[in-house]
């Protein structure tokens, strides 16, 4: 018996083809076409435990047991996991490709699966080797080689575009950093020298062009023309000496032209294929930490005078992103601790009062009472200390949201409007609480407009608008944009409600009735009494049509 005989299959076993994606379990990937999704290992652990089952109907209990053994997870975690592999393979949950649901018995693998067993050692040998023998190659091919291999051979493949051209650079999400990389300079006294400056560039902008929070520019213009483009500007030069390498980076403040972070790095040249590497995994990854690390420093000003406090806040917010409870409970950890770090930061007070109206809104608290007067205390705090951001109005309009003084709310948002005519949220909140208060009819152009201020916004934004055609009687329109919601956000109960009311509106029950299965495995203990306590509808008419179709399809 050979010793591939000996070894468990999946062990073998060094990728699946799925639906036309490679599945990597080594490095937790999924790919289709030169674009690759990492998942969590856990995720890939369900993944392949499903693959090699394909076919089967796998029960929650059994990926529990196999998967997380005695570590009892919960129904969420496991839905969650399913979701995020569905969303690396593009699948839909309701017409799916790859995964299917099977209602109250667990998941099977419907496409067809193809695994790739290992072929032995020299399977992984790499792409090319270089032969020392004969004579030593020049740099120039050296790096060209190297870099290949580090995008991938992205550079041999039709792809759109990761350098952003200086239009489309202007424009896209606020929290994305805009870097202009000028050409690194050769400072040696050999002009033959250039492309090793140039290869050293390259290997940074494709290094940093990975970055989700990066947007990169590639320019040759004046500075000036940079300022009105970036955040900042990174120029660099490379010296090539007899013994060593030195590479020398300034990353200058585009609006003030200051040099934020100058760094010098030098390497012995007697290892330059080890020094290329340490290009693509550290020294970019040190560039990335210092524009980060800049920006970080430009947001908090006139917020708070500590980034340490105002690091503790970027984290709240990404906490607060699931909206589920655990992720409100950390989120107000994180808020507290950066209003320790400066009792001042208004902005912290906003965002733990909204922890205390989750609290109230999803009956996260033991006593909701209690945790929506906290919500306005912390709000009104915040409007206290700075009485000069829109967002400070914003966070008080929810709060008399979830109070039911929905007239209290418009008149806040309104504030926030006259400080800050562009504020997005502002006119999306106010879209939200013209439907309460029984005007889906004047929540549309407001979501219109909310839309048009901020293309890349997340769910709420499609599931207030979805909600507002619903009740307008438009279920074609309110499909469209509850269907977006949900593929932006898969967990949140309410979409899922709205898009059930809908599917029971166009006569598709048993749809319907599967999106009241999905809810019941996000929230198990799911109750629309428990909904409508603190549902801040003011309307009964449009409560009751509400609950009828809900009732309809099958919630109780």
């Amino acid at each position: 018996m050979s010793v591939a005989e000996l070894e468990p299959y999946s062990a073998r076993v060094r990728q699946y083809l799925v639906h036309g994606h490679v599945v990597t379990p080594a490095t937790n990937e999924v790919g289709k076409e030169g674009v690759v999704t990492r998942i969590e290992p856990k995720s890939m652990e369900v993944l392949v435990y499903l693959l090699e089952r394909a076919g089967t109907v796998v029960s929650r209990e059994d990926i529990q047991d196999h998967i997380w053994e005695n570590v009892f997870v919960g129904q969420d975690s496991i839905t969650n996991t399913i979701i995020k592999m569905r969303k690396a393979f593009g699948d839909d949950a309701r017409n799916p490709s790859v995964i299917e649901t099977i209602p109250k018995r667990g998941y099977r693998v419907i496409a067809t699966v193809e695994a790739i067993e290992s072929a032995g050692a020299e399977a992984n040998l790499p792409p090319f080797l270089f032969d020392g023998s004969a004579g030593r190659w020049p740099i120039g091919i050296v790096l060209a080689g190297l870099l290949v291999i580090m995008l991938g051979l992205r550079i041999l493949q039709p792809e759109p575009a990761v350098v952003l051209p200086v239009e489309a650079a202007k424009v896209g999400r606020a929290d994305v950093i805009r870097v202009a990389v000028a050409p690194f300079a050769n400072v040696s006294a050999d002009p033959d020298q250039d492309y090793l400056a140039q290869g050293v560039e390259a290997a940074i902008l494709a290094g940093l062009s990975g970055i989700d929070q990066i947007a990169v520019m590639h320019l040759t213009a004046n500075l000036n023309e940079l300022t009105a483009r970036a955040n900042y500007v990174l120029e660099g030069s490379v010296l090539h000496g007899a013994e060593s390498i030195r590479i020398e980076t300034r990353l200058f403040d585009a609006e003030t032209g200051l040099v934020v972070i100058a760094r010098t790095y030098d390497r012995p040249y007697s290892d330059l294929m080890s020094f290329q590497w340490q290009i693509s995994e550290t020294f970019v990854d040190v560039v990335a930490l210092d524009i980060g690390r800049a920006a970080l420093s430009r947001k908090a000003r006139g917020y708070t005078s500590s980034i340490e406090a105002y690091d503790l806040f970027l984290r709240a917010q990404q906490a607060l992103l699931p909206r589920d409870k655990a992720g409100n409970a950390k989120a107000r950890r994180f808020y507290q601790e950066a209003i320790l770090q400066d009792p001042q930061f208004a902005r912290a007070y906003a965002g733990l009062a909204l922890t205390y109206a989750a609290d109230f809104r999803n009956g996260w608290a033991n006593d909701g009472t209690d945790a929506l007067a906290q919500a306005l205390n912390m709000a009104t705090t915040a409007l206290e200390i700075e009485p000069d951001l829109a967002e400070q109005y914003w966070v008080i309009g929810y709060v008399k949201t979830q109070k039911r003084e929905l007239e209290a709310a418009a008149a806040a948002l309104d504030k926030a409007l006259l400080i800050d005519p562009g504020y997005a949220d502002a006119y999306a909140l106010k879209g939200g609480t013209a439907t309460y208060a029984g005007y889906p009819e004047k929540s549309v152009p407001l979501l219109r407009k909310a839309m048009r201020l901020n293309p890349d916004a997340g769910y709420l934004y499609f599931l207030l608008l979805g909600r507002a055609y619903y009740f307008l009687g438009d279920c074609q329109q309110a499909e469209i944009n509850l269907v977006e919601s949900l593929t932006r956000n898969p967990l949140n109960v309410e979409t899922h409600l709205y898009h059930a009311a809908c599917l029971v509106q166009m006569g598709a029950l048993d749809d319907a009735e599967w999106e009241f299965e999905e809810i019941k495995n996000i929230k198990g203990d799911f109750s629309l009494a428990d909904f409508f306590a603190s549902y801040p509808m003011l309307s009964q008419p449009h409560l009751d049509a509400l609950s009828n179709d809900l009732k309809i399809a099958g919630m109780n």
